[in-house]
């Protein structure tokens, strides 16, 4: 038997597929290969690197969707079902909307996959594919990897661990809470320690939505991985930064970045977004401090067009962060996803420009989604564009490296910064102008239904 694992491409900028050498390993791929049986034949395609042949046999292809590559998953899979292969999606946007997805695919594996894989595996075998698969617990209860199956594919120098599924905090942006639910799950510390080991990678990432969630937790791992010697980021709340001994265990542990979602500088917006326990925990600047008086650098993001957002204050967004000498910061248009309570309020006030911006060939990447309340849609788009190439400008480059307390802390550091720095001002312009999915590809539809 034999079946295709696909990781389609973000989308398609003048007629051609959007690459980039920022990619890291997509560690859903390397757990689907740690469910498959042996005598099972995995071929792993990433449509981000590579193109897909659609004339090879498979006996399954199943595709991973998330919200941005919906359009372009939809149409491998009408492609390969037109030649009589079987379709299964899943991630989070077929589990977020399901009948959607359903239209697309002759099956849906919804939540964890991992939990649900060797069932689909085994119901193909017997020729009894089901319409919806749906996992109803946390895949960190069996987890295993297995990071062979991606090749000769070549990522960024970084390993993908994770530790953790889900977040603690409930902001009405993020669709983490919607997929995973308000708990959130653990792995054994002691089988973290075990990966690390047997990767023998000296960089991680540990890719948990809130390696912060729990603090107690936090600090076991921090401690067991301490002896792995293993420089690592993640992301993290800026609750973190509250607790000196805390960042000081973190710090002892390896850690040399973290990202932070600090969405907004005005306190009104952080209330509106649900994260107005943010601005319980004291000045910003303080709490940031804390990070880089440790060596650890900070990479934060920003999210822009809340109702008390204006052009002025995307120019005192960018400001603060030059001032801060982050480490790296994505400024951001708030993308309404499906499934969160932001979009649910947008599509019912009527301020969705594109309702479906993700199957929408004529929405852009720069472009924003809906009708922000203070500004139009092009000033917003501009002033986000300017604070862009303002931040991750040379000049700009230049005086964030100033901080040698982090930044600059160290020569692995100093060309962690630059590099990813550069990669990033890079990508940024590659990814101007993409839209989802690929021009002239038809969809192929079933009669929609009710899942």
């Amino acid at each position: 038997m034999r079946i295709a694992l696909i990781k389609p491409s973000l989308g398609e900028k003048s007629g051609r597929p959007y690459r980039t050498p920022a990619v890291l390993e997509p560690t859903i791929i390397a757990l689907l290969a740690g469910h498959t049986p042996d005598d099972v034949q995995l071929v792993f395609i990433d449509e981000r690197l590579e193109s897909i042949d659609f004339a090879q046999n498979y006996d399954l292809v199943a595709i991973t969707t998330e919200t941005f590559t919906a359009l372009r998953a939809y149409q491998i899979a009408s492609e390969f079902r037109r030649r009589a292969v079987p379709v299964i999606l899943g991630g989070f946007h077929p589990t977020l909307l399901p009948n959607e997805a359903a239209r697309y695919a002759d099956s849906l594996a919804l939540g964890e996959v991992e939990n649900i894989w060797p069932q689909v595996i085994s119901d193909l075998r017997a020729g009894k594919l089901q319409a919806v698969y749906r996992s109803e617990k946390s895949g960190l209860q069996n987890f295993k990897c297995d990071r062979s199956i991606y090749g000769k594919h070549r990522y960024l120098p970084v390993s993908l661990i994770e530790t953790s599924r889900g977040c603690c905090f409930n902001c009405n942006f993020c669709s983490v809470r919607s997929f995973y639910g308000p708990e959130v799950c653990h792995r054994p510390v002691d089988k973290v320690v075990e990966e690390i080991t047997s990767l023998g990678s000296r960089l991680v990432f540990f890719a948990d939505d809130n390696i912060a969630s729990n603090p107690e937790h936090a600090r076991k791992l921090f401690k067991a991985i301490k002896p792995a010697r293993i420089r690592w980021a993640s992301q993290a709340s800026l609750t973190s930064a509250t607790d000196e001994g805390f960042l000081d265990a973190m710090a002892a542990s390896g850690c040399i970045a973290v990202v932070i979602g600090l969405e907004s500088i005005n306190p009104a917006n952080l209330k509106l977004m649900n994260k107005d326990w943010s601005n319980r925990l004291g000045q910003i600047e303080k709490l940031l401090n804390g990070f880089r008086q440790r060596g650890i650098m900070v990479y934060a993001t920003f999210v822009f067009g809340y109702p008390n957002d204006r052009v002025s204050d995307i120019r005192e967004t960018v400001d603060f962060a030059l001032a801060q000498k982050l480490f790296m910061a994505n400024f951001n248009m708030l993308l309404p996803f499906p499934g969160t309570p932001i979009y649910d309020d947008l599509l019912r006030q009527g301020r969705l420009i594109f309702p479906k911006w993700w199957l929408n060939p004529d929405y852009r990447w720069e472009m924003p989604a809906f009708m922000p309340e203070q500004m139009t849609p092009e000033e917003m788009a501009l002033a986000v564009s300017e604070g862009r190439r303002r931040f991750n400008s040379y000049s700009g480059i230049l005086k964030r490296a100033g901080d040698f307390s982090a930044n600059f802390s160290s020569p692995f550091k100093a060309l962690l910064f630059l590099a990813a720095n550069l990669v990033s001002r890079r990508d940024i312009h590659k990814k101007t102008g993409i839209h989802p999915g690929f021009s002239n590809c038809e969809l192929l539809e079933n009669e929609p239904g009710a899942i």
